[in-house]
């Protein structure tokens, strides 16, 4: 692997962010990104193919294939950065660093448009990665046939102090679950002065919001993270006036199947509970989010080692704590052996600090190439296994 032909490919990489930066598209439907993408690997002399609502682009040849996937979807969030190339599309943005997983994974194109490729790699560049199932699309329109192994990553701040530029891993589980609920209490209105007149859903509400605290604490494995979150709360349009319906949301986060039907089941039993014991109604609904994802042990093994060998044992660190965020790179993972990492791209130094999903949320460019450097290198890895 040449390591300084990559650094010099961040000017590159920048250049596909930045511009993939000022269009920001959000779903399953993404005309510009795609057209920039398909624009981009046909300049570099490849052919890439539609892949249900993706693309993916095959190059190189041997019997192992590596897929090496990048997501290209944004967020319906106002941008608020004042970069010099802050997104054209107003209410959306990258917010979540997928213009900057898209460059990396067109840049590794452009290393192997002049470098010749350890196995068939397969670029997958999947939409709607945001809640829209996008991987399950693309695998559903034959994206992993013949694939063999699957890698990918995360630009942004990760959950551990580490220096700008660090790569961290988890075996086994390593992002969780990512379901929701609602829950609507129904009771009978009445003024406020003379609550005896009525059935008052804030009562069941406010009481269903404290049991989830409980539940969590007392009916999971403490070993398995668990996070139960209500996110929003709407009842009522005045001070003095008892509504009659209050409608809750919430987000459940596990690890582990077993906790995940717990949840769905308990939470709904404690809604209806409770709306019995306050003399409301209780409609509860459990929706499924995307499955957790889960990082094969030997492959990495596989990432630390090639991280290690060729960007230096300090850049990279095997973590014991899951991420409780959700990834559809899960389905991918349930189709072959693979592994995803976090890369920390902020730089405090650079005031490059905003969390994910924030309308301040910058990366520092600098590093850039070290991702393209990690896949490469783990090609080299695999193909050699």
């Amino acid at each position: 692997m040449e390591l300084e032909f990559l650094r010099g490919l961040n000017k590159d990489i920048v250049r596909y962010r930045r511009d993939l930066h000022r269009i920001p598209e959000v779903g399953l439907e993404l005309p510009k990104t795609k057209a920039y993408v398909e624009r981009a690997l046909i300049e570099l002399g490849f052919e890439p193919k539609p892949c249900g609502h993706g693309l993916i682009c095959d190059v190189g040849h041997g019997e192992k294939c590596l897929a090496i996937r990048a997501d290209m979807d944004a967020l319906p969030v106002e941008e608020l950065t004042n970069l010099d190339y802050a997104s054209e599309h107003p209410g959306y943005m990258h917010a979540c660093g997928h213009d900057a997983h898209t460059a990396v994974l067109l840049g590794v194109a452009k290393y192997f448009s002049v470098h010749e490729p350890p196995c068939r790699i397969r670029l997958l560049f999947q939409p709607g990665e945001e809640g829209y199932f996008g991987a399950v699309d693309m695998i559903e329109h034959g994206a992993m046939e013949g694939v063999h192994a699957a890698i990918g990553g995360h630009v942004g701040p990760v959950f551990e102090e580490v220096p700008t530029g660090t790569f961290m891993i988890k075996k086994g589980t390593a992002s969780a679950a990512t379901d929701n609920f609602e829950v609507v209490f129904t009771g009978a209105g009445t003024h406020g002065s003379q609550p005896h007149k009525g059935k008052d859903p804030f009562m069941a509400a406010a009481t269903f919001i404290l049991t989830t605290q409980v539940l969590k604490s007392r009916e999971s494995d403490p070993n398995n993270p668990t996070v139960i979150s209500i996110g929003s709360v709407h009842g009522g349009t005045a001070n003095n006036i008892i509504p009659e319906e209050v409608f809750l949301t919430g987000t459940v986060r596990t690890v582990v199947n077993d906790d995940r039907s717990h949840f769905s089941e308990r939470l709904g039993d404690i809604a209806h509970g409770l709306a019995e014991a306050y003399g409301v109604e209780a409609d509860f609904t459990y929706n499924f989010g995307y499955i957790p994802m889960i990082n094969d042990a030997e492959m990495t093994d596989l990432m630390v080692e090639a991280i290690g060998k060729y960007l230096g044992e300090s850049h990279v660190v095997l973590t014991e704590k899951a991420n409780m965020g959700g990834e559809d790179m899960a389905y991918f993972l349930e189709k072959v052996p693979g592994v995803f990492y976090f890369f920390n791209t902020n730089n405090p130094e650079k005031g490059i600090t905003a969390p994910n999903h924030s309308p301040y949320f910058n990366v520092d460019e600098d590093v850039l190439w070290m991702m393209a450097a990690a896949d490469v290198a783990f090609a080299e890895k695999f193909a050699e296994s």
